[in-house]
Protein backbone atom coordinates (compact mmCIF):
# COMPACT_ATOMS: atom_id res chain seq x y z
CA UNK A 1 0.00 0.00 0.00
CA UNK A 2 1.07 3.61 -0.77
CA UNK A 3 1.25 4.74 2.76
CA UNK A 4 2.95 1.52 3.89
CA UNK A 5 5.75 3.20 2.10
CA UNK A 6 5.22 6.37 3.03
CA UNK A 7 4.87 5.31 6.55
CA UNK A 8 8.55 4.80 6.87
CA UNK A 9 10.09 7.70 5.10
CA UNK A 10 7.39 10.31 7.23
CA UNK A 11 8.67 9.10 10.64
CA UNK A 12 12.31 9.39 9.33
CA UNK A 13 11.60 12.97 7.76
CA UNK A 14 9.81 13.30 11.19
CA UNK A 15 12.76 12.79 13.59
CA UNK A 16 14.85 14.31 11.22
CA UNK A 17 13.65 17.26 11.58
CA UNK A 18 12.83 16.03 15.23
CA UNK A 19 14.10 18.14 15.17
CA UNK A 20 11.27 26.47 11.97
CA UNK A 21 10.88 35.57 11.37
CA UNK A 22 8.92 37.90 11.62
CA UNK A 23 6.74 35.67 13.31
CA UNK A 24 5.15 38.06 15.38
CA UNK A 25 3.99 38.60 19.28
CA UNK A 26 1.65 41.10 18.23
CA UNK A 27 -1.52 38.43 18.99
CA UNK A 28 -0.76 39.12 23.14
CA UNK A 29 -1.77 42.67 22.76
CA UNK A 30 -1.72 42.84 26.95
CA UNK A 31 1.57 42.44 27.36
CA UNK A 32 4.51 45.25 26.41
CA UNK A 33 6.14 45.10 23.23
CA UNK A 34 9.65 45.25 25.36
CA UNK A 35 8.36 42.10 27.37
CA UNK A 36 8.07 39.99 24.08
CA UNK A 37 10.32 38.47 21.82
CA UNK A 38 9.85 38.21 18.56
CA UNK A 39 9.73 34.41 17.01
CA UNK A 40 13.04 35.44 15.42
CA UNK A 41 15.15 36.48 18.20
CA UNK A 42 13.54 33.15 20.36
CA UNK A 43 15.51 30.78 17.82
CA UNK A 44 18.42 33.47 17.72
CA UNK A 45 18.83 33.17 21.23
CA UNK A 46 18.24 29.84 21.64
CA UNK A 47 21.06 29.27 18.88
CA UNK A 48 23.52 31.39 20.74
CA UNK A 49 22.75 29.18 23.83
CA UNK A 50 23.22 26.14 21.91
CA UNK A 51 27.06 26.60 21.88
CA UNK A 52 27.24 26.02 25.66
CA UNK A 53 25.44 22.28 25.42
CA UNK A 54 27.55 19.21 25.21
CA UNK A 55 25.23 16.53 26.48
CA UNK A 56 21.28 15.76 26.70
CA UNK A 57 18.94 13.65 26.51
CA UNK A 58 15.68 13.54 24.42
CA UNK A 59 12.88 11.08 24.00
CA UNK A 60 10.81 10.89 20.59
CA UNK A 61 7.29 9.48 20.35
CA UNK A 62 5.89 9.47 16.21
CA UNK A 63 2.69 7.88 15.24
CA UNK A 64 1.82 7.37 11.76
CA UNK A 65 -2.08 6.13 10.67
CA UNK A 66 -4.13 6.00 7.90
CA UNK A 67 -7.49 4.54 7.37
CA UNK A 68 -7.78 0.87 6.87
CA UNK A 69 -4.60 0.60 7.25
CA UNK A 70 -2.37 -0.82 10.68
CA UNK A 71 -0.72 2.48 12.40
CA UNK A 72 3.19 2.58 12.78
CA UNK A 73 4.58 3.84 16.07
CA UNK A 74 8.29 4.59 17.21
CA UNK A 75 9.38 5.67 20.20
CA UNK A 76 13.38 6.48 21.14
CA UNK A 77 15.04 7.90 24.33
CA UNK A 78 18.52 9.13 23.67
CA UNK A 79 21.23 9.70 25.40
CA UNK A 80 24.21 12.26 23.75
CA UNK A 81 27.14 13.01 25.85
CA UNK A 82 30.17 15.43 25.35
CA UNK A 83 32.20 13.34 23.32
CA UNK A 84 28.85 12.91 21.30
CA UNK A 85 28.80 9.14 21.90
CA UNK A 86 25.22 8.27 21.49
CA UNK A 87 22.88 5.87 22.94
CA UNK A 88 19.35 5.01 21.60
CA UNK A 89 16.76 2.85 23.15
CA UNK A 90 14.44 2.24 20.49
CA UNK A 91 10.69 0.29 20.31
CA UNK A 92 9.09 0.05 17.10
CA UNK A 93 5.99 -2.22 16.88
CA UNK A 94 7.06 -3.97 20.06
CA UNK A 95 10.90 -4.62 18.08
CA UNK A 96 13.12 -3.56 21.12
CA UNK A 97 16.73 -2.43 20.31
CA UNK A 98 19.49 -0.50 21.62
CA UNK A 99 22.03 1.55 19.71
CA UNK A 100 25.70 2.78 20.53
CA UNK A 101 27.14 5.78 18.20
CA UNK A 102 30.58 6.82 18.38
CA UNK A 103 31.67 8.65 15.52
CA UNK A 104 31.24 6.58 11.82
CA UNK A 105 30.92 3.62 14.52
CA UNK A 106 27.47 1.77 14.85
CA UNK A 107 26.41 -1.30 17.15
CA UNK A 108 23.14 -2.25 17.97
CA UNK A 109 21.86 -4.80 20.40
CA UNK A 110 18.62 -6.81 18.88
CA UNK A 111 17.31 -9.72 20.98
CA UNK A 112 20.33 -10.34 22.52
CA UNK A 113 22.33 -10.47 19.27
CA UNK A 114 25.01 -7.14 18.80
CA UNK A 115 25.25 -6.40 15.20
CA UNK A 116 27.56 -3.81 13.76
CA UNK A 117 25.69 -1.27 11.40
CA UNK A 118 28.44 1.19 10.56
CA UNK A 119 28.89 -0.30 7.07
CA UNK A 120 25.14 0.65 6.45
CA UNK A 121 25.43 4.52 8.01
CA UNK A 122 25.46 5.68 4.20
CA UNK A 123 23.04 3.46 2.81
CA UNK A 124 20.39 4.39 5.16
CA UNK A 125 21.30 8.12 4.50
CA UNK A 126 21.52 9.06 7.83
CA UNK A 127 24.89 10.60 7.89
CA UNK A 128 23.54 14.18 8.16
CA UNK A 129 21.25 12.67 10.66
CA UNK A 130 24.78 11.94 13.00
CA UNK A 131 25.82 15.05 12.56
CA UNK A 132 22.87 16.71 14.28
CA UNK A 133 23.71 14.57 17.07
CA UNK A 134 25.91 18.01 18.26
CA UNK A 135 23.01 19.81 20.37
CA UNK A 136 24.44 23.00 18.44
CA UNK A 137 24.29 21.89 14.72
CA UNK A 138 20.70 20.48 15.54
CA UNK A 139 19.82 23.91 16.84
CA UNK A 140 20.52 25.42 13.30
CA UNK A 141 18.40 23.59 11.88
CA UNK A 142 15.59 25.31 13.42
CA UNK A 143 15.72 28.83 11.87
CA UNK A 144 12.71 27.93 9.84
CA UNK A 145 10.91 28.62 13.01
CA UNK A 146 11.99 32.37 12.56
CA UNK A 147 8.46 32.47 10.16
CA UNK A 148 6.52 31.08 13.09
CA UNK A 149 4.18 32.70 15.54
CA UNK A 150 5.50 33.61 19.14
CA UNK A 151 3.24 33.08 21.95
CA UNK A 152 5.15 33.90 25.59
CA UNK A 153 4.08 31.64 27.97
CA UNK A 154 4.96 31.08 31.58
CA UNK A 155 7.70 29.18 31.59
CA UNK A 156 9.76 30.35 28.10
CA UNK A 157 8.45 30.91 24.47
CA UNK A 158 5.88 28.34 22.38
CA UNK A 159 6.53 29.03 18.56
CA UNK A 160 3.52 27.98 16.04
CA UNK A 161 4.69 27.18 12.21
CA UNK A 162 1.58 26.72 10.26
CA UNK A 163 1.88 24.13 7.39
CA UNK A 164 -0.65 25.05 4.67
CA UNK A 165 1.03 23.19 1.77
CA UNK A 166 3.98 21.14 0.38
CA UNK A 167 6.06 23.83 0.75
CA UNK A 168 6.27 25.15 4.01
CA UNK A 169 6.60 21.09 4.69
CA UNK A 170 9.98 20.99 2.84
CA UNK A 171 10.86 24.41 4.11
CA UNK A 172 10.80 23.42 7.80
CA UNK A 173 12.93 19.64 6.70
CA UNK A 174 15.34 21.59 4.40
CA UNK A 175 17.76 22.02 7.30
CA UNK A 176 18.45 18.62 7.90
CA UNK A 177 20.02 18.53 4.80
CA UNK A 178 19.14 15.28 3.42
CA UNK A 179 18.29 15.97 0.15
CA UNK A 180 17.52 12.24 -1.04
CA UNK A 181 15.04 11.83 1.62
CA UNK A 182 13.79 15.53 0.42
CA UNK A 183 13.51 14.56 -2.88
CA UNK A 184 11.88 11.29 -2.06
CA UNK A 185 9.03 13.16 0.09
CA UNK A 186 7.96 15.60 -2.84
CA UNK A 187 7.18 12.55 -5.14
CA UNK A 188 5.56 10.74 -2.77
CA UNK A 189 3.46 13.24 -1.24
CA UNK A 190 0.43 15.55 -3.01
CA UNK A 191 -0.38 17.88 -0.15
CA UNK A 192 0.20 18.62 3.32
CA UNK A 193 -1.65 20.17 6.38
CA UNK A 194 -0.94 20.80 9.99
CA UNK A 195 1.38 22.61 12.23
CA UNK A 196 4.63 22.30 14.17
CA UNK A 197 5.13 23.94 17.69
CA UNK A 198 8.48 24.68 19.05
CA UNK A 199 8.90 25.42 22.73
CA UNK A 200 11.89 27.59 24.12
CA UNK A 201 12.25 27.92 27.94
CA UNK A 202 13.41 30.77 30.04
CA UNK A 203 17.34 29.85 29.52
CA UNK A 204 16.88 29.65 26.18
CA UNK A 205 16.91 25.59 25.90
CA UNK A 206 14.60 23.25 23.53
CA UNK A 207 11.76 22.15 25.43
CA UNK A 208 9.95 20.46 23.36
CA UNK A 209 8.62 19.99 19.40
CA UNK A 210 5.35 18.95 17.98
CA UNK A 211 4.25 17.98 14.80
CA UNK A 212 0.59 17.20 13.84
CA UNK A 213 0.33 16.44 9.86
CA UNK A 214 -2.07 15.32 7.47
CA UNK A 215 -0.44 14.11 4.59
CA UNK A 216 -2.32 13.11 1.30
CA UNK A 217 -1.39 10.91 -2.16
CA UNK A 218 -4.25 10.67 -4.21
CA UNK A 219 -7.09 9.55 -2.58
CA UNK A 220 -5.14 8.68 0.61
CA UNK A 221 -4.56 10.08 3.85
CA UNK A 222 -2.24 9.86 6.41
CA UNK A 223 -1.83 11.41 10.16
CA UNK A 224 1.80 11.55 11.40
CA UNK A 225 2.29 13.08 15.13
CA UNK A 226 5.61 13.80 16.89
CA UNK A 227 6.06 14.94 20.18
CA UNK A 228 10.13 15.10 20.88
CA UNK A 229 11.46 16.28 24.69
CA UNK A 230 14.63 17.39 25.57
CA UNK A 231 16.43 17.46 28.92
CA UNK A 232 19.67 16.87 31.15
CA UNK A 233 21.25 19.28 29.43
CA UNK A 234 25.26 19.35 30.37
CA UNK A 235 24.06 16.28 32.81
CA UNK A 236 25.09 13.17 30.96
CA UNK A 237 27.40 11.24 31.92
CA UNK A 238 30.00 9.41 29.90
CA UNK A 239 28.61 6.69 27.73
CA UNK A 240 30.89 3.40 27.06
CA UNK A 241 29.88 1.44 24.81
CA UNK A 242 29.61 -2.54 26.59
CA UNK A 243 32.77 -4.97 26.06
CA UNK A 244 30.72 -7.64 25.21
CA UNK A 245 29.67 -4.88 21.67
CA UNK A 246 33.10 -5.57 20.71
CA UNK A 247 32.11 -9.45 19.19
CA UNK A 248 29.37 -7.89 17.16
CA UNK A 249 28.50 -9.77 13.71
CA UNK A 250 28.25 -7.54 10.53
CA UNK A 251 25.10 -6.72 9.43
CA UNK A 252 25.68 -8.64 6.30
CA UNK A 253 26.45 -11.79 7.40
CA UNK A 254 23.16 -11.68 9.52
CA UNK A 255 20.89 -10.75 6.71
CA UNK A 256 19.25 -14.35 6.68
CA UNK A 257 19.39 -14.54 10.23
CA UNK A 258 17.13 -11.16 11.49
CA UNK A 259 14.32 -9.76 9.86
CA UNK A 260 16.44 -7.35 7.78
CA UNK A 261 14.14 -5.10 6.17
CA UNK A 262 12.07 -4.56 9.58
CA UNK A 263 15.68 -3.72 10.98
CA UNK A 264 16.62 -1.27 7.95
CA UNK A 265 12.89 0.32 8.50
CA UNK A 266 13.16 0.71 12.09
CA UNK A 267 16.53 2.66 11.62
CA UNK A 268 15.77 4.49 9.12
CA UNK A 269 12.75 5.48 11.60
CA UNK A 270 15.01 6.81 14.05
CA UNK A 271 16.69 8.82 11.04
CA UNK A 272 18.48 10.64 14.10
CA UNK A 273 18.57 10.91 14.98
CA UNK A 274 15.01 11.20 15.38
CA UNK A 275 13.38 13.32 16.05
CA UNK A 276 14.49 10.86 17.25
Amino acid sequence: MKFRILGSLFLSSSLILAACGNGSDSGNKSEKKDETKSSSQVVKDLQSNAKDVKSYHTDNNIKVSAKDQEGQAVKVGMDVDEKETAKLNMDQAGQKMTIYVQGKKMLAKVDDQWVDLSSQIENMNIDSSLDQLNYEKYAKTLSAFKDAKAKKVDDGYELTYNIKNKEDFTKLANASGNKDQLKQFKSQVDKVSGKAILKVNKDNEIDSYKLNAKLTKDDETANMKTNVTYDKLNDVDEIKIPDEAKDAKKIEDLQNVLNYNDFVKCMLAWGYGSSL
